[in-house]
């Protein structure tokens, strides 16, 4: 199975850059310079081999070497992984023994075209099987099962209809940008739509506006004077609500509403005995924006405004070291980011052992 983790991640592109997804976290975290004209060759083993269950179909080499968003905003991820645990256990010590026992089948992760949800998924490290779009379209989902949908240029259609059939079974399906127009408007018609004007490359500042979902604890828990902030990449799709009784908003962001008209960041929709999740832009946030003089700080003063152990905060202080350019803000996107697939994927695992 380390073929499928380690090595079919392909080439995925952020919305209008250059920037190539590496295979694996760990050259993330120490990217090394490219090569011109140099193609990493994959060996792959028959298909015959891969559990049906996931098989992976279409699957290209992994290109270049170049970190999205640059050493940075890897190390902010890998460092964040140890805040989420604490918090979880401090929390809820059950909580993560069930986030320790997630299994590579518990996960799917459909690659994308623009979205790294794997490189966050790796940082804390959960296990996952990472597939092609086409790939759903033999495989035999689960109804306790977490299927993330990376943000894709294109999809097949009946794949779109499948994963309407997993989530009316009682899945979890996780969505990001554009998945929204070529999945959610397919498969789950009438809920929410792309609103046809697509954002720039910005940042803007966003609020908790349903604090009962419990998979939105990593937001809630800011300092005021350091609300959360998200990036919208170059042509990320605004969320137009068209079923309001349906739907819950659960982040909305004032300046996405002053710019396009619609605010929601992250919404929520059950569809049959499971549960949506889309959010614009991105789970691998590439950077940063500091809003305020405290995200500009150091990254240990994030993990000391947590309330984390002395150790933590240690192991904060040894990444400001290795990574001086490392920030308070760039910490507090990746840990929200992270913390949020965390409960996701725990709060799908509980709804299965309860049934």
């Amino acid at each position: 199975m380390d073929w499928l983790k380690g090595k079919l991640f392909g080439r995925q592109l952020s919305h209008g850059s250059e920037n190539e997804a590496p295979a694996t976290f760990d050259e993330a975290l120490n990217p090394q310079p490219p090569q011109a004209d140099v193609v990493q060759q994959v060996q792959m083993p028959p298909m015959s081999e891969v559990p049906p269950e996931l098989n992976v179909y279409g699957a290209s080499p992994a290109c270049g070497n170049s970190a999205p968003g640059g050493k940075e905003m890897a190390a902010a991820y890998e460092i964040s992984k140890q805040l989420v645990r604490e918090r979880l256990a401090r929390e809820n010590p059950e909580d993560l023994a069930i986030l320790d026992g997630i299994k590579e089948t518990d996960i799917i992760c459909v690659r994308g075209t623009y979205d790294h949800i794997h490189l966050v998924l790796e940082a804390i490290h959960i296990p996952f099987a990472h597939v092609s779009p086409e790939a759903i379209l033999h495989m035999d989902l689960k109804p306790d099962q977490t299927v993330y949908v990376n943000c894709p240029s294109s999809f097949p259609p009946e794949a779109a209809l499948k994963l309407a059939k997993f989530v009316e079974g009682g899945g979890l399906l996780i969505t990001t940008d554009w998945a929204l127009k070529h999945v959610i408007e397919v498969g789950f018609p009438n809920t929410v739509k792309y609103s046809g004007n697509a954002t720039g490359d910005e940042v803007v500042s966003v609020e908790i506006v349903n604090k009962e979902d419990d998979t939105l604890k990593g937001f809630l828990d800011q300092e005021k004077d350091a609300a959360p902030v998200w990036w919208l990449e170059s042509s990320s799709y605004p969320i137009e609500v068209l079923d309001k009784h349906r739907v819950k908003v659960l982040v909305r962001s004032d300046d996405l509403k002053r710019r396009y008209k619609h605010d929601p960041v992250i919404v929520r929709f059950e569809w049959g005995k499971g549960t949506v999740y889309h959010m614009i832009s991105h789970f691998y946030l590439q950077r940063s924006e500091t809003r305020t003089k405290k995200q500009g700080t150091s990254a240990s003063s994030y993990a000391s405004a947590q309330m984390v152990s002395e150790e933590t905060v240690s192991k904060f202080k040894e990444y400001e070291t290795k990574t001086p350019g490392l920030s308070y803000g760039m910490v507090q996107s990746a840990a929200t980011s992270s913390e949020f697939v965390s409960r996701c994927v725990v709060k799908q695992k509980k709804k299965s052992l309860l049934q």
